[in-house]
């Protein structure tokens, strides 16, 4: 019979401990649609284009200014309308998903090293929806990032929730 330290197994146990809380970072997790759906009018007041992109700056500065519209009973955005949105929003360890998806750092997007993030989906009539606002990683309640055609738009509240 082979005899295991009581110290070995303790370390054993924290350090399975300790990947099991990292995994939870890795993947997306859901929230519930009501506590986190964007709600309101959205100005898009700058753009950026930290890697390649497949959009010119000058047509990126086309769309600062723009407002899009997130409400319950549609999307509006520029001319892109969905009349009947479902959003899917998941809660995302940002470092890892910015470095996976984009080879980015949070920094670029001016987050915090070590933060969690909102990323909402709008899907229109089951399928993904293509209008400026369909993606969307939200840095906090009144500043997000777009993304369309690898430039990223920075996204303000337009007028306070209230």
């Amino acid at each position: 019979m082979i005899r295991v330290p009581l110290l070995a197994i303790r370390r054993a146990m924290a350090v399975a401990a300790a990947l099991a809380v990292a995994a939870c970072q890795v993947g997306p997790r859901p929230l519930m649609e009501g506590w986190a759906a964007p709600k309101g009018d959205w100005t898009v007041v700058s753009h950026l284009a930290p890697s390649i992109a497949a959009m010119s700056p000058v047509e990126a500065s086309r769309y600062v200014g723009r407002t899009i519209s997130f409400g319950p009973n549609g999307v509006v955005s520029g001319g892109d309308r969905c009349p009947k949105p479902t959003y899917i929003v998941n809660l995302i360890y940002a470092p890892r998903y910015l470095a996976r998806q984009y080879g980015m750092t949070p920094a670029s997007l001016d987050l915090y090293d070590h933060q969690d993030v909102k990323v909402t989906e709008v899907f229109c009539e089951g399928r993904k929806w293509s209008g400026l606002g369909g993606y969307v990683v939200w840095a906090d309640n009144e500043r997000g990032y777009a993304i369309r055609d690898g430039i990223w738009f920075e996204l303000r509240r337009s007028a306070p929730q209230g």
